[in-house]
């Protein structure tokens, strides 16, 4: 950068930090010309949000005016300023964190009424009121209801999301993107086997090769009692995104196709089954969680407060796997992947051990005409936290 006294094109940062919303650098800088020092402020650049009204007009994204709606809706309530505002810009990342160059006006009211929800619920049913357009005192009663429900569940534990479906559903993408919308926690389940395995590897489960990195032998026969006391050593959490193994950061290194192998062979095993389902549901009595599987709803948390069976037509599913693979380089048969997710439809819903089925309380949503943000859409809508 140029120096802004004499004008030398090189300078020289000292230091950087971030200010204390973390999204604005502050570089301090001298040139070596001059011996000047001077200061730049470093923020993404992001384009102009569109909100499409209900009538279709167009306007871009007004922080201010959400700030307005949200100080009427708490007037005379115990909420600061510097919280509305706090509110006012949750709200804004979050739509820009959509990826898309325009939303609705419903998707930024359903994001505020998140806010005040969590904020002040007496502000929240203000808000609601005249969102949702209230005809009659049933209509608070009903949305009072649901805050005592959803109240009682916290009581208990975090709040669950099931998301159960057949493979190439897009369960996974669905999940994680309604998990950083809502703020909840994902839990992968794949990683968690891939942990497993990584695990056993290293002790030794699946050859000396593997218990140093190397190819895994899956085919190698497993002694019960020693992996029975292999797993009731083991933790297992997901913390900012990452997977922990007994503490440890293994994100990265579970993800290898030998590790792949791995994890196969474990999902195999009933003892390390049972293992995750205890994990998984102690995470889940402490932590607001979407969890995706095939059977989430129906054996890890078949008390879950949300769930949602997420499927597609097989010829859609196969047609989505085989231009992902062909993306990435790979020389594949449309027919063969078809055939493949048919195949692998009827060993889940025909295993012995919790087939894939939909739970009879979960919502069915067929993504087979819908887009991703379609499908997050229509889950977030239907959860009140």
């Amino acid at each position: 950068m140029r120096c802004p006294f004499c004008d030398n094109p090189d300078t020289r940062v000292l230091d950087s930090r971030q200010t204390e919303d973390g999204h604005v650098i502050r570089r301090r800088r001298i040139c070596d010309a001059c011996g000047k020092r001077f200061t730049t402020y470093e923020k993404a650049e992001i384009s102009i949000l569109m909100i499409v009204k209900k009538d279709g007009r167009r306007e871009a994204f007004d922080r201010q005016k959400v700030a307005g709606g949200i100080i009427r809706a708490c007037e005379k309530r115990p909420v600061s300023m510097e919280e509305i505002n706090e509110m006012a810009a949750r709200i804004e990342r979050k739509a820009q964190a959509a990826g898309r160059s325009e939303v609705t006006s419903d998707y930024i009211g359903e994001l505020v009424m998140d806010e005040l929800r969590a904020v002040d619920q007496v502000a929240y049913i203000r808000f609601a009121s005249v969102y949702r357009q209230f005809a009659n005192v049933e209509k608070f009663a009903e949305e009072i209801d649901k805050l005592r429900q959803v109240g009682s569940a916290r009581a208990r534990h975090g709040i669950r999301i099931a998301i159960d479906g057949p493979s190439g559903a897009g369960k996974s993408t669905i999940a994680k993107r309604v998990a950083a919308r809502l703020g909840f926690d994902y839990i992968d389940t794949g990683a968690m086997y891939r942990s497993i395995g990584l695990k056993m590897a290293r002790s030794g489960f699946f050859g000396e090769d593997g218990m140093h990195g190397g190819a895994v032998d899956p085919s190698r026969e497993i002694d019960p009692d020693r992996l029975s006391s292999v797993l009731a050593e083991t933790e297992i959490d997901f913390r900012e995104g990452k997977v922990y193994l007994d503490g440890e950061d293994v994100e990265s290194e579970i993800r290898n196709s030998e590790i792949s192998k791995a994890a196969s062979a474990c999902a195999q095993i009933g003892i390390v089954r049972e293992k995750l389902v205890d994990i998984q549901r102690e995470i889940g009595s402490r932590k607001n969680v979407v969890m995706d599987g095939r059977d989430i709803g129906t054996n890890v948390f078949r008390d879950a407060e949300y769930k949602f069976f997420l499927t597609a037509a097989p010829e859609e599913r196969a047609k989505r796997r085989f231009l992902e693979l062909k993306e990435k380089g790979q020389d594949v048969v449309y027919e063969d992947i078809l055939k493949d997710v048919e195949e692998r439809d009827y060993r889940d819903t025909h295993r012995e051990l919790n087939p894939l089925r939909k739970a009879e309380d979960a919502v069915e949503i067929d993504s087979t005409h819908m887009t991703i943000e379609e499908v997050v859409d229509e889950i977030c809508s239907r959860v009140t936290i």
